[in-house]
């Protein structure tokens, strides 16, 4: 008779770690790597031409549920880079959404660290917007990487 109600309350424990959403869930693994970014590169980088870690965090996030929510949380919450990468997406995503983000980030006075090509340097968060603003990286999203480049 015990043994049947362990079962049993093992089983509705199991149940409710399996069916109910944790709040960990709501944050993807590649949402976090967005939200603590400091390096704000598309297109390859470094010696090797490689993917940058956000730039494959984005491609992450945009393939997720809802992405429109979690880019807009991610332009309250995260580092100024992860807040190019969410602006960026919620352009290609949710045009909507993409508006309300602008008018909120436009006036960010922040230096970004950036990568293009094997130049770092810091750039202006607002300059960074406006290229956002003409189109400038959408063709890198848009773009296949060979699976040995990434």
């Amino acid at each position: 008779m015990k043994i049947t109600k362990l079962r049993t309350a093992l089983s509705a424990i199991a149940a409710l770690i399996l069916f109910v959403p944790s709040t960990r869930s709501e944050q993807s693994i590649p949402a976090a790597t967005l939200r603590k970014t400091t390096l704000f590169a598309l297109g390859g980088i470094g010696e090797a031409g490689t993917m940058s870690e956000g730039e494959r965090a984005l491609r992450e996030v945009l393939k997720e549920s809802d992405v429109p929510a979690r880019l807009e949380k991610l332009v309250s919450d995260a580092s100024p880079a992860g807040q190019l990468y969410a602006l960026l997406g919620l352009r290609l995503r949710d045009r909507a959404a993409y508006e309300r983000a602008l008018a909120k980030l436009r006036t960010t006075d922040a230096k970004v660290q950036t990568a293009r090509g094997c130049i770092l340097q810091q750039e202006s968060f607002g300059d960074l917007v406006k290229e956002i603003e003409r189109g400038q990286y959408d063709n890198f999203l848009a773009r296949e990487w060979p699976k040995n480049a990434r």
